[in-house]
């Protein structure tokens, strides 16, 4: 998967935690510190993003910090390589 393909992939599976932000996001957004997700969306967002991928994303678990779509974009990619 391409670094553009894993940022549509996030996209989508964080349009379906907390609504429409199609062009408001790039590698450098930090979900959580932009007040995108809360705690509780944070972890309906990654339930969903794994869910869209069809797979468990091994980097992350429930001590997982790191909302910057960057880091993630990083993780998928790895993931699906």
């Amino acid at each position: 998967m391409t670094r553009e393909e894993a940022l549509t992939a996030i996209t989508k599976a964080l349009t379906t935690t907390v609504g429409d932000v199609d062009g408001t996001i790039g590698e450098d957004t930090n979900l959580v510190d932009e007040g995108m997700l809360d705690s509780l969306d944070s972890m309906t967002f990654l339930f969903e993003l794994e869910n869209d991928l069809g797979l468990k994303l091994e980097a992350i678990d429930e001590t997982y910090e790191d909302f910057r779509v960057g880091s993630i974009v990083d993780i998928v990619v790895a993931a699906t390589s």
